[in-house]
C-alpha cells in the first residue's frame, strides 16, 4: 500500500555510550520527537560506565578528572549541546589571569615565551630573550619568514612540517610536547592535515607561519556571540566533565539504555535490516545502527561485510596512556605554584610527559587549603608504563615530582586512571583512510554510521559533532525527510 513505509515502526541502535554515542542518541531522540517519527532508540554500552573516556570522581572537596578535563570553546558543538540540555550556567572557564605554561629544559622549568601561539612566535622581544631556545634555534625559527611555501596538497607529518618551517629545536621543545601531546602521538607519524590543517593553510596563504599568525592577530575573525559563555579558550563544568555525561544520560528518557551489553557482530537481519549479536547471546533487530566504538571494535563488528573495510578499520592504530591525580596541602609548596603546569619533551628522558595544576587551571577542583594536580604517563614508546602496578606508578610519580618540583611530602591521595588502547593515532594519510572507510560502509553496510574519536577529531566537541551528524544523516536516510541542521 502506498504511503505505509514511514508508518512501520523502525528500530535504531546506537552502540557505545561514550560522548559520541550519547550525542548520537540525544539527537536521534530529539529528531524522532520533533518530527513525530515512528522509531524506538536503543543505546547499548559494553560496560557499566556511561561516558567513555569522560570520568569524574569526587573525593571530599576534590573534583578529579580521570580523562579529558575540558573542551575547546572555538569548536561550538559541546557548548551548543550544553545549552540544549539547559546546563550552560554550569560552564566555567580557566583562570586566565594565572595562565602560564612551562617547558622542562635541561631539567629546569622554563616558561613558554609570551606571544607563542601553539608553536609560532608572534612577539619578538619575549621570544628573543627567552632562555628556552638557543640563539641558533631562534635564528632557525626566524627563517620561516624566508623559506618557500609548500607546493601541492599532499599530507606530511608534524615532524616533517615543523622541521621544514621552524627547525629541529622548535620540533623538540615545542611541537613534540605540545602538538603531539594533545593527540598523544609520535610527531614523525602524526598527520598534519588531520590534526593541524590550519598550519598548512597559513603557510599557503601567507607563505610563512609567523606572517600568517601575525595577520590573524591583526584581523581576527568576528567573535561569535558568547550569550554568557565564558571567553576562555578551554571550558569545563563546575562539577566536572562527568556532569555533562550525567545530564546527557538523564535527557535520554525516551531511549532504552542497555549496560554491560557488548556487541560482537552485525549481520543481515530478517524482519529488520540488521541483526545485532551480543556477547551475552542475546540478539536485537535494527533498521539502522550508529557504531560509536573504537575502530578496532567496529572492524570486528562489521567483519562479515567486507575484508577491505575490516583491514582499513584495523589500520587506525591506538596507544595506551594513564593519568595520575594527586592532592597536596598548599604547605607542600612554600614558594607556591605558577601557571597551569608543564610539558616534558622526549629529549629530557623523564618518565612523565606532562603535569597540570588542576586546581589552579580551574576553580572548584579543590578547597583553599589544597592543590590538586594531574600527571601523565604512557603514549608512543612508553605504553609499558600503563601496565605498571599501582605501587610502581606511585613510586615513579613521587620521584619525578621530587626531582622537578622539590615535593618531599606524601600526597593525601593518588588516583590512577589507565586508558588502554584508548587514543587513536591520526597518522599521515588519515583523512584519505577515513574517506575510504566511510565509502566502504555506505556501500557494504547501508544505514550503518560511524562516529567517534577514531575518525574526524579526538576532542569532545568533535565527538559531539560526529554523533549529531550521524544521527541526522541516519534520520534523513531512514525516513527520507529533511532534517534541520
Amino acid at each position: 500500500m502506498e504511503g505505509t513505509k514511514e508508518s512501520i515502526r523502525k528500530q535504531i541502535v546506537v552502540v557505545g555510550a561514550g560522548i559520541s554515542g550519547l550525542s548520537a542518541a540525544y539527537y536521534l531522540q530529539k529528531a524522532v520527537a520533533e518530527q513525530n517519527l515512528q522509531a524506538d532508540i536503543i543505546l547499548a554500552e559494553a560496560g557499566e560506565h556511561i561516558g567513555g573516556k569522560i570520568k569524574t570522581d569526587y573525593v571530599e572537596d576534590f573534583v578529579i578528572e580521570g580523562g579529558p578535563d575540558c573542551f575547546l570553546r572555538q569548536k561550538p558543538w559541546a557548548y551548543q549541546l550544553a545549552k540544549e540540555l539547559g546546563i550552560e550556567t554550569g560552564v566555567i572557564g580557566t583562570n586566565d589571569e594565572r595562565r602560564k605554561t612551562f617547558v622542562l629544559d635541561k631539567q629546569k622549568l622554563v616558561p613558554l615565551p609570551d606571544g607563542v601561539m601553539l608553536i609560532i612566535p608572534t612577539k619578538i622581544k619575549p621570544f628573543l630573550f627567552s632562555p628556552l631556545f638557543s640563539w641558533p634555534g631562534k635564528l632557525r625559527m626566524g627563517l620561516d619568514l624566508l623559506i618557500p611555501k609548500f607546493v601541492g596538497d599532499e599530507d606530511e607529518s608534524i615532524g616533517q612540517f615543523v622541521r621544514r618551517r621552524l627547525g629541529k629545536e622548535a620540533l623538540e621543545k615545542l611541537a613534540e610536547p605540545l602538538l603531539s601531546g594533545i593527540h598523544v602521538s609520535d610527531p614523525e607519524k602524526q598527520s598534519l592535515l588531520a590534526t593541524f590543517p590550519r598550519f598548512r593553510n597559513l603557510e599557503k596563504k601567507h607563505g610563512s607561519l609567523i606572517m600568517g599568525m601575525l595577520a590573524a592577530k591583526r584581523h581576527p575573525a568576528p567573535a561569535p556571540s558568547s550569550n554568557g559563555q565564558p571567553k576562555s579558550l578551554f571550558l569545563s563544568f563546575k562539577e566536572g566533565m562527568g556532569y555533562f555525561v550525567q545530564q546527557l544520560e538523564l535527557s535520554l528518557n525516551k531511549t532504552t539504555i542497555l549496560k554491560n551489553k557488548k556487541l560482537l557482530k552485525l549481520t543481515p537481519g530478517v524482519q529488520h535490516r540488521y541483526q545485532l549479536i551480543f556477547e551475552d547471546k542475546t540478539e536485537v533487530q535494527a533498521d539502522a545502527v550508529v557504531l560509536a566504538v573504537p575502530s578496532f571494535a567496529a572492524a570486528e563488528i562489521l567483519s562479515d561485510f567486507s575484508d577491505d573495510l575490516y583491514n582499513d578499520l584495523l589500520a587506525i592504530p591506538y596507544v595506551s596512556t594513564a593519568t595520575i591525580s594527586l592532592a597536596y596541602p598548599k604547605s607542600a609548596f612554600p614558594k607556591g605554584l605558577e601557571g597551569f603546569g608543564f610539558l616534558v619533551p622526549r629529549t629530557e628522558n623523564r618518565q612523565i610527559t606532562a603535569c597540570t595544576w588542576s586546581s589552579i587551571k580551574f576553580n572548584h577542583r579543590a578547597n583553599e587549603e589544597h592543590i590538586l594536580m594531574r600527571c601523565f604517563i604512557g603514549g608512543p614508546g612508553k605504553e609499558e608504563q600503563v601496565d605498571w602496578n599501582d605501587a610502581a606508578v606511585r613510586n615513579v610519580i613521587q620521584s619525578e615530582l621530587k626531582d622537578l618540583l622539590g615535593i618531599t611530602a606524601a600526597p593525601l591521595f593518588m588516583k590512577i586512571y589507565r586508558w588502554e588502547k584508548a587514543n587513536p593515532q591520526y597518522e599521515v594519510g588519515h583523512l584519505n583512510l577515513v574517506k575510504q572507510i566511510k565509502q566502504l560502509v555506505s556501500e557494504k553496510a547501508p544505514y550503518v554510521y560511524l562516529a567517534g574519536s577514531a575518525f574526524e577529531g579526538v576532542g569532545i566537541p568533535d565527538c559531539v559533532r560526529q554523533g549529531k551528524e550521524s544521527a541526522l544523516s541516519l534520520i534523513t536516510a531512514l525516513f527520507e525527510t529533511e532534517v534541520l541542521q
